[in-house]
């Protein structure tokens, strides 16, 4: 690989010259009047690698629409989301809980390989539909019972649009992935400008869920996009992946051209963040990447842009969470946030500064015990200030291997300063035995599956008959 494009050596070198520029003037800005209540956007990249923006310094990949997003509004480059698996991001942010309280921790039901019902464990749906709706928060269907339409389009597992609140939608209940919203972006976005459309002749907020599938396999880029990566990447896999990166920022650009054609564009706050990560060489066999609890399976940037309300700021500093996102929406919209949810809102930048650790949680892809998260559970972790610990949890002792083809961590308890070594290549935790001890604590206090039953780590199985309904601030 050509030493100039290799991320180790142009991440280290990008973050020293971001932080001698980093802003820490107000967030917020108080001369414009924004709405009442904005629109929302909400853009879920998926399989999608932190380093893999314009904005992050990537020497290859070409994002524009999202680097002038990410120049417009509050940029996070230190985020994570709860788990490196789809399905379970997904569902936090529809739930805003963490994957052991939500209750998604993978993406199937786990059977053996060799018992009859081995093959058909992917089709049954029904415990995880039961499971996800047993959740009494869900955020599209809040924003629905004050007024908001509501728009699914491209991934939701599991369920239908209807069932978790959206007012308008296009994935039917019961499939992988998203039936017939994966559409969205790969060949379409009028259904987005219809319904956008539509809201505004009701008078009508709106909440948009963008998660094509892109830029997840099947690698299929236009050539307009293929062309500019071709003998630039290290590997053929490498230049598909980098264009499909292009063909999602393209759309993004689609985005905000509509919003402002129909003059929306300074009241619709937009949030961007990726669903887990992606190693551009290796793919989906990657040990660090998607699916794994290193930093190319966890982090992501997180963009916040409210132009009427959020002054343009870069943080390479603080640490984020996915979790974060659901108060911020809710807030935003003039909503009370429920107490249980954990997260903290994304625009109060006092919370954020006192927040000790946001935390991580990693599991086999399929779910082998949907009444107790800890039966699948591979590794606990969290991220404070420059300092990250992951501990391996009971599955990786259990199963050889890891679980369904991913590994498990290198070692039982893994310490890394990602600042100065974000691939983590090197453990410090037997050299740094007082910080794995004082991180360990911090790690225990959130959640300690060993003193924790699984009763006590779920929320009641039963659905409630009525969802409780939101209040506003």
């Amino acid at each position: 690989m050509n030493p100039d494009t290799t991320p180790r050596r142009w991440l280290i070198r990008g973050w020293t010259a971001v932080m001698c520029t980093l802003s820490f003037a107000p967030w917020w800005t108080f001369g414009a009047e924004p709405s009442a209540r904005p629109n929302v956007i909400l853009i879920i990249s998926d399989d999608h690698g932190f380093p893999d923006y314009g904005f992050m310094g990537h020497p290859i990949v070409r994002t524009p629409n999202l680097d002038r997003m990410a120049s417009e509004g509050l940029t996070f480059t230190r985020g994570y989301v709860t788990t490196a698996l789809c399905s379970p991001s997904l569902a936090t942010l529809l739930t805003g809980l963490y994957p052991h309280q939500h209750g998604i921790t993978g993406n199937d039901l786990y059977a053996p390989s060799g018992q009859p019902n081995a093959g058909g464990m992917r089709a049954n749906r029904g415990p995880l539909i039961e499971r996800l709706l047993a959740n009494p928060f869900l955020l599209p269907r809040a924003l629905t019972q004050v007024g908001y339409r509501t728009l699914q389009t491209g991934k939701l597992w599991n369920v239908g649009y209807a069932e978790v609140g959206f007012t308008d939608g296009m994935t039917s209940p019961g499939g992988r992935h998203g039936g017939e919203g994966l559409s969205i972006g790969r060949e379409t976005m009028e259904p987005i400008w219809n319904f956008i459309r539509d809201a505004r002749t009701r008078g009508q907020p709106f909440f948009v869920w963008y998660a094509p599938f892109l830029p997840h396999t099947p690698h299929n880029p236009p050539e307009r996009f293929l062309q500019h990566y071709r003998g630039r990447a290290p590997t053929h896999a490498a230049e598909l992946y980098y264009a499909m990166v292009e063909w999602l920022d393209s759309t993004c650009g689609e985005l905000d051209d509509f919003l402002k054609k129909e003059g929306l564009f300074n009241d619709t706050l937009v949030i961007y963040l990726a669903d887990n990560g992606w190693d551009a060489a290796q793919g989906n066999s990657s040990p660090v990447a998607k699916r794994s609890a290193y930093e190319l399976g966890v982090r992501t940037p997180v963009l916040v842009r409210w132009p009427a309300r959020v002054r343009p700021r870069r943080d390479d500093v603080t640490p984020v969470s996915i979790v974060d996102v659901v108060p911020t929406i809710v807030r935003a919209c003039g909503l009370s946030v429920p107490i249980e949810l954990p997260g903290l809102d994304l625009l109060d930048a006092d919370s954020l500064s006192q927040r000790r650790a946001v935390f991580l949680e990693n599991y086999g892809h399929d779910i082998v015990d949907i009444r107790n998260p800890v039966a699948s559970l591979l590794s606990r972790g969290l991220v404070s200030g420059d300092w990250k610990l992951l501990v391996a949890g009971p599955m990786a002792e259990r199963v050889p291997g890891g679980t369904q083809g991913k590994s498990p961590l290198r070692e039982s308890i893994e310490l890394y300063n990602v600042r100065a070594d974000p691939f983590e290549t090197r453990n410090l935790a037997a050299s740094e035995p007082a910080r794995v001890q004082e991180l360990r604590q911090l790690l225990d206090a959130w959640w300690n599956p060993d003193a924790t039953s699984p009763a006590r780590s779920r929320p009641p199985v039963e659905a409630p008959s009525a969802a409780p309904t939101p209040t506003a601030k």
